[in-house]
């Protein structure tokens, strides 16, 4: 009877002590993605439309528009990173006459407008680390650099600085598989600066389209 009690309490003790494995968050087969603190680099090649303020400035889309991020990823599906790149956006017009300050003058007015992000980023991943297909949403704020130069012929009227931006995001990265770490990433980032000057009014507000490589690493 004693032996019939004693591997009993054998059995239950080893059934609890394997659900309690099964249990264990840090599983040692788990992949390393979702264990520790791991880190990815993306690059980005993208199309930008211009909206509000902006719009009014230079009503084209800008083909020319580089994103580059890097995210300390978490194991509870949370990233923080930082981002930046440059964004370049311009327009000719017509031969016309301007009256600038006391002068009159023939040319062709050139509007350009570039941006140097920079700022830091929280996003949200609806799948784990290691997964081949990660979903997200992304809120970045932060600064960027605006430099405002509109040409008329050799003459040109200039601002820039840096000021406040914000940029709200959603996107897609696909690895193909399980645990690779090469991949693509798809996004969509609609990005506002506080930029108020002359021809362009009320902040620069744009959507930006991209796609590129992303890298995960540990």
């Amino acid at each position: 009877m004693k032996r019939i009690t004693a591997l009993i309490a054998l059995l239950a003790f080893t059934m609890a002590a394997q659900a309690q494995y099964r249990n264990e968050p840090n599983d040692v087969f788990a992949s390393q993605f979702d264990r520790y603190v791991t880190f990815s680099l993306a690059a980005r090649y993208g199309v930008a439309m211009p909206l509000g303020g902006q719009k009014g400035y230079i009503d084209r889309i800008s083909p020319a528009n580089v994103a580059i991020e890097g995210e300390w990823l978490f194991p509870k599906h949370f990233s923080l990173g930082i981002k930046t790149g440059y964004q370049y956006n311009q327009q000719r017009l017509d031969r016309q006459v301007y009256e600038l300050g006391d002068e009159t003058v023939s040319a062709v007015q050139t509007r350009t407008l570039t941006i140097i992000p920079a700022m830091v980023s929280a996003s949200y991943y609806f799948a784990e680390n290691s997964a081949a297909i990660r979903p997200y949403v992304q809120l970045a704020g932060g600064g960027a650099y605006v430099d405002y130069t509109n040409f008329f012929g050799p003459l040109s009227d200039q601002n820039n600085g840096f000021k406040a931006a914000i940029s709200p995001a959603i996107g897609l990265k696909f690895f193909g598989q399980r645990d690779q770490k090469l991949g693509a990433e798809v996004q969509a980032q609609y990005q506002n600066v506080f930029f108020n000057y002359d021809r362009l009014r009320n902040s620069s507000p744009s959507l930006m389209l991209s796609a590129g490589l992303v890298y995960r690493m540990y």
